[in-house]
């Protein structure tokens, strides 16, 4: 799941024109990534499923949604020392 947010994590924060600060954005994938159920693998056969389950429409749009939720979050109580820029 940290492969997906990460992957979507910017481009949402960007779409959102949220503030870009390494708190910020360390603030909305930490509450993303609490509202995804985590899905560990330990072989090779396992990541591959495992990567390949995450292509789904279902599970992209959940991720999307995880992660839009945090922005709205963070958007509201932002913890950054105030000289941050929007994206």
């Amino acid at each position: 799941m940290e492969e997906l947010v990460d992957k979507r994590v910017d481009e949402l924060m960007g779409m959102a024109n949220m503030c870009g600060c390494p708190q910020c954005r360390a603030d909305v994938r930490a509450l993303a990534l609490n509202r995804l159920s985590p899905r560990y693998v330990t072989s090779i056969r396992g990541d591959v499923f495992a990567r390949f389950e995450a292509q789904t429409s279902q599970d992209q749009a959940e991720v999307a949604g995880a992660i839009v939720r945090a922005i709205e979050i963070v958007r509201k109580n932002p913890r950054h020392g105030g000289d941050a820029q929007p994206r």
